[in-house]
C-alpha cells in the first residue's frame, strides 16, 4: 500500500510539473522560431546590399573557383617537367615454353615482375606552356573583377529602381487621396443638384485608373525585390527592408563629377583582357618556334623478378638508367607553317586591339553623351512636377468654388500623374547612364 502511495505521490507531482515542461519546450520552440524569422529579416542600405552580394552571390563564387581551377591547370602542366615516379607489378606467365640457348633448353618459368620507374624532362614549349597557364589564371583573376563588377552594379541598378517605383507608387497615392477627397465634394454637389453626375464619373474613372496603375507598379517591385535576393545570394525566403531614401541616391554633385572623368584604357576591365589575350597570342608564336628546339628527358627503372621455380634463368638489367635529347629534324614544314600561323594570329589579335580602343574611347563619349542628357532632362522634369503639382492644386481649389469644370480636374490630374512618372523614369535614366559609365572608366 505504501509503494502504491508513492508512485501515486510521484505520479501527481508528474502531472503537476508537465505544464511547466511543455510551456518550457513551447518557449524555447518559438524562441528558436523568432531567431529564424529575424535571421530572414535583412534590412539593407545600398553599401549593406552590395557587400553582402560580393560576399554570398554565388556566381562570384564559381568565377573565384575558376581562378583556382587555372591554378592547377598550371601546376599539371609544371608538373609534367618535374620528377614524376610510376611503380608496376606483373606476373608473367609462357605457358611452359623453353628458351634455346646453344642447344640448352631453358624453361621459361612463370615469375612476378616490379618496377619502379622516375622519369624527368624539360621542353621549351613545355616551359613556355607553363607561362600560357599562369596568364590564363590572370585573366580569370581579372574576370572575378568583371564578376563583382557586374554585381555590384546590378544590385545598384536593382536597388535603386525598387526606390523609384516606390516613390512612383507613393505620388500616385497621394494624387488618389486628392482625387478621392475631391470625388466625396462632387458627390455631395451632385446630392444638392449643384452638379452633375458626369462630373463624379470622370473623377471615379480617373481614380480607378490611377489605382489600377498603382497596383500594377506594386507587382514590379515585389519581382524586383525577387530579383534582388537572387542577386545577392540571399535565401529565398528572406525578407528585405531597403533602408536608404530615394533622395539619397540622386546625387547631382557625384553625377557631374564622373562626367568629367576621362577614360584610362589600362583600368577597364574589357581591356585588360583583351591585353592578356595578347600575351597568350605572343606565347603561342614562341611556342611554335620553340617546336624547332630540342627537348632532354631522363629516366631511372628499377625491376626486380620473382620466379616461382628454381633454376630461372634471369637475364634483364636491374636498375638502368637512361638520358636523352630529343632534336627535331624534318617536318615536312608544319613546323614552319605553324609559326607562319602564330604570325598571322598576332597580326588579327593587334587589329582587334585597335579597334577595340577605338571602340572604347568612342564609347566614352556616347556615355558621356547620355549621362549630361539624362541629367538635363532630370533637372526638367524635377521643375516640371512642382509646376503640374501647383496647378492640379489650383485647379482644386477653383473646382470648390465653381470656377473651373470636373474636366479641368481631370485634366490637370493627368498632366500631375504624367509629370510624376516622367520625373521617375528621368531619375531612373540618369541613374542607369551613370552606372554604365562608372562600368567603363571602373569607378
Amino acid at each position: 500500500m505504501k509503494r502504491i502511495t508513492l508512485s501515486a505521490a510521484a505520479l501527481i507531482a508528474m502531472l503537476n510539473a508537465t505544464p511547466e515542461i511543455v510551456a518550457q519546450g513551447t518557449e524555447s520552440t518559438q524562441q528558436n522560431a523568432t531567431t529564424a524569422q529575424q535571421d530572414k529579416k535583412m534590412s539593407l542600405s545600398l553599401q549593406d546590399a552590395i557587400n553582402y552580394a560580393l560576399e554570398h552571390n554565388r556566381q562570384l563564387k564559381n568565377a573565384s573557383l575558376d581562378v583556382q581551377k587555372a591554378e592547377m591547370q598550371r601546376w599539371q602542366t609544371i608538373a609534367q617537367m618535374l620528377l614524376n615516379v610510376d611503380g608496376s607489378v606483373g606476373y608473367y606467365n609462357m605457358f611452359g615454353q623453353e628458351m634455346n640457348l646453344g642447344g640448352m633448353k631453358m624453361p621459361m618459368n612463370p615469375y612476378i615482375q616490379m618496377d619502379l620507374k622516375a622519369t624527368a624532362g624539360v621542353s621549351a614549349q613545355g616551359i613556355i606552356g607553363a607561362q600560357m597557364q599562369r596568364l590564363a589564371k590572370e585573366i580569370q583573376e581579372i574576370n572575378v573583377q568583371k564578376s563583382q563588377q557586374t554585381t555590384k552594379y546590378q544590385v545598384e541598378s536593382t536597388y535603386t529602381t525598387i526606390l523609384a517605383l516606390e516613390e512612383t507608387v507613393r505620388l500616385l497615392e497621394t494624387s488618389v487621396d486628392n482625387l478621392g477627397k475631391m470625388k466625396s465634394m462632387v458627390d455631395n454637389a451632385v446630392k444638392v443638384g449643384v452638379a452633375e453626375q458626369n462630373d463624379a464619373d470622370q473623377i471615379s474613372i480617373q481614380v480607378a485608373s490611377i489605382k489600377n496603375n498603382v497596383n500594377s507598379i506594386k507587382r514590379s517591385i515585389e519581382a524586383l525585390y525577387n530579383a534582388m535576393i537572387l542577386n545577392i545570394g540571399a535565401d529565398s525566403d528572406a525578407e528585405i527592408t531597403l533602408t536608404q531614401k530615394f533622395e539619397d541616391l540622386v546625387n547631382d554633385g557625384t553625377i557631374l563629377e564622373l562626367a568629367n572623368s576621362n577614360l584610362d584604357l589600362n583600368q577597364n576591365l574589357d581591356y585588360q583582357m583583351l591585353t592578356k589575350s595578347s600575351e597568350i597570342t605572343n606565347k603561342q608564336k614562341k611556342m611554335a618556334v620553340a617546336a624547332f628546339f630540342p627537348s632532354v628527358g631522363v629516366a631511372y627503372n628499377n625491376s626486380n623478378k620473382h620466379y616461382f621455380e628454381d633454376g630461372s634463368l634471369d637475364m634483364s638489367a636491374k636498375n638502368t638508367f637512361v638520358a636523352t635529347v630529343n632534336v627535331p629534324i624534318f617536318s615536312s614544314g608544319k613546323r614552319t607553317c605553324a609559326v607562319k600561323e602564330a604570325k598571322i594570329a598576332q597580326i588579327e589579335q593587334a587589329n582587334t586591339v585597335e579597334d577595340t580602343e577605338i571602340g572604347l574611347k568612342i564609347q566614352e563619349k556616347q556615355l558621356k553623351y547620355n549621362l549630361t542628357s539624362a541629367y538635363e532632362n532630370y533637372m526638367v522634369q524635377k521643375d516640371n512636377i512642382k509646376v503640374m503639382a501647383s496647378v492640379f492644386d489650383s485647379y482644386g481649389e477653383k473646382f470648390k468654388y465653381g470656377r473651373a469644370s470636373s474636366m479641368d480636374v481631370t485634366n490637370s490630374s493627368l498632366n500631375l500623374t504624367t509629370a510624376q512618372t516622367n520625373y521617375v523614369n528621368s531619375v531612373l535614366e540618369m541613374v542607369n547612364a551613370n552606372i554604365e559609365l562608372k562600368k567603363l572608366l571602373n569607378k
